[in-house]
């Protein structure tokens, strides 16, 4: 049985963590630049940020996201790269938990772009915890092992499936106070 350590570096785990990564971050910074000023007053709504430091703030975490998409292909700053995509990610987890600590719960989470709110949760914190240990995979340097085609194969759609996935659970997650609100509706009638 192969160890633990030994998977991680496997070039199909490390190249489908950051191939996952990288899609998740581009599709973020996509979002984010198209409704900029949405994702400011987001940041504005979670008030760890002094408003005079919001524009600088926000542009930095735009310019992190895309040089986290763009990085990960480059394999000599993969590594970097998704060392601060797991940072970037615990960072969110924390600033969702301080909120929640703070009992605000109803501002948006700024996950899901501007058409979908989505609250925040302690769901958000474990999503955020498991892709950031999503990152810490393609940290490593893939085993010295040439690639295969069924290789590749498994890598894409390993990246494509867990996209689903991700996009699916967000989905059901924001959904989730209009299911219960419409469940408590069919139990009065």
């Amino acid at each position: 049985m192969p160890q633990l350590s030994h998977l991680f570096s496997d070039p199909v785990a490390v190249y489908a963590a950051r191939g996952a990564i990288a899609l998740l971050f581009a599709m973020a910074a996509v979002s984010k630049a198209r409704n900029f000023s949405i994702f400011r007053a987001t940041l504005l709504d979670y008030e760890l940020v002094p408003k005079p430091m919001l524009g600088v703030v926000a542009t930095m975490v735009l310019g992190l996201e895309i040089g986290i998409a763009v990085l990960v292909w480059l394999p000599s700053f993969a590594p970097i790269a998704m060392l601060a995509a797991a940072t970037l990610l615990l960072t969110y987890a924390s600033a969702i938990g301080i909120n929640l600590l703070r009992g605000r719960r109803d501002i948006d989470c700024g996950c899901t772009g501007p058409a979908v709110r989505q609250s925040l949760s302690a769901w958000l914190i474990l999503r955020n915890l498991g892709l950031a240990s999503v990152a810490v995979v393609g940290i490593n340097l893939p085993a010295a092992r040439a690639l295969q085609l069924v290789d590749i194969i498994v890598a894409v759609v390993v990246v494509m499936v867990s996209s689903i996935i991700y996009a699916a659970a967000n989905q059901l997650m924001a959904n989730s106070p209009r299911l219960d609100a419409l469940d408590g509706l069919m139990e009065t009638n």
